[in-house]
């Protein structure tokens, strides 16, 4: 296991780092401590912070510290005020990376779409840089993917190097009449299309997950949709160890997850897996089968949930992080979506190559 840096000293399972700004102290507290603090006060911070995503809840979170490689270690970073009371926390991992120097980034990274600190003083800007720089003080790079460039700790990172990728919310209800002339055309030639095929004996369905076992049942299904798409194959393959991973996951992290599929005369066409809080929801993995993309059933699919959403009382649906993909912005811009930003960061440390590779 790596040793600290001398400027954090070691007490027990705890580590003091010397105070970035006036009155903020950060304690780093490392494995069984780390844990033993997000299983039991992680609850009420996450709680307490508005904008938290879904991604920072604490079962998302245990479930991933949870299937920690040997080599990594959890590391939870608490904001204390002058008297001691957490307020604020980040979650954050060292590994050895295969190329053998040391990393931290996130904990439950790249699966996160979305990476903040939580607390009642999560954007207070003096938090976020004492968070940022206590993160810098291992023998270790630091790459913290994800996160709102409009936050206080995006906004305090941007002064490294970084990447930003743009990502789409959705305000529900969708607002189709205040759309251009052209994208309306294009939405009821779909709806077209798709009442087309029920009319003429087709049977199209469309389902929202309502328990665990539906859950992880359909889960398999998109699996096998994501797979097809990324391989270009028409046959269905076993879940691969990504695969299973996530499906441990959804099973600790059933109750704040959902999956929506459409299908087409029994055979599953498209499909798509959220996470929610609150009024808000978050499309974590959408996925299509590559055979019938001429019907365009992502955007069927898309269509039917939103609706629902909406009818259910959510205020949005984020469409999270936008690739360079072809057609994606075109896409999510159907949706007349609300477009914001992530940043992906890197600080280099002595610890190893340059973390800013592939940034640039």
């Amino acid at each position: 296991m790596p040793r600290p840096r001398p400027d954090l000293v070691a007490r027990e399972d705890r580590l003091t780092v010397l105070p970035a700004v006036p009155d903020v102290s950060v304690q780093v507290m490392v494995g069984t401590a780390a844990r033993a603090f997000l299983d039991t006060a992680w609850q009420l911070l996450f709680e307490r912070t508005p904008l938290a995503t879904p991604y920072q809840s604490p079962l998302w979170l245990a479930a991933h510290a949870d299937r920690l490689a040997p080599t990594a270690e959890l590391l939870l970073l608490v904001a204390e005020d002058a008297t001691g009371r957490p307020r604020a926390a980040f979650a954050a991992v060292r590994n050895q990376t295969v190329g053998g120097w040391m990393e931290v980034t996130p904990l439950s990274t790249p699966a996160a779409e979305y990476v903040r600190i939580v607390g009642p003083d999560a954007e207070q800007p003096g938090v976020a840089a004492a968070i940022a720089e206590a993160l810098t003080r291992f023998d270790a790079d630091v790459m913290l993917p994800d996160v709102p460039a409009s936050s206080a700790l995006g906004r305090y990172i941007s002064q490294w190097q970084h990447a930003l990728t743009r990502c789409a919310r959705v305000d529900l209800p969708v607002p189709y009449a205040s759309m251009s002339r052209s994208t309306r055309r294009d939405h009821r030639r779909r709806q077209r299309d798709w009442h087309a095929l029920a009319e003429s004996g087709h049977c199209v369905t469309y389902h929202r997950t309502q328990s665990p076992a539906e859950l992880l049942d359909a889960y398999t299904v998109l699996a096998h949709l994501h797979q097809l798409r990324r391989h270009d194959r028409t046959e269905l393959l076993g879940l691969t160890s990504a695969d299973e991973r996530l499906r441990a996951v959804l099973e600790r992290c059933a109750d704040m997850a959902f999956i929506a599929t459409l299908t087409l005369d029994g055979r599953a066409v498209a499909a798509q897996l959220c996470l929610h809080r609150g009024r808000h929801a978050y499309s974590m993995l959408p996925a299509m089968d590559p055979a019938h993309q001429d019907l365009a059933p992502g955007h069927a699919l898309l269509r039917r949930l939103s609706d629902e959403l909406t009818t259910a009382g959510y205020a949005s649906l984020d469409l999270g992080r936008t690739t360079c993909a072809p057609g994606q912005a075109a896409y999510k811009n159907s949706y007349a979506p609300v477009w914001t930003g992530t940043l992906t960061a890197a600080r280099r440390t002595l610890a190893g190559p340059d973390a800013m590779r592939g940034l640039a």
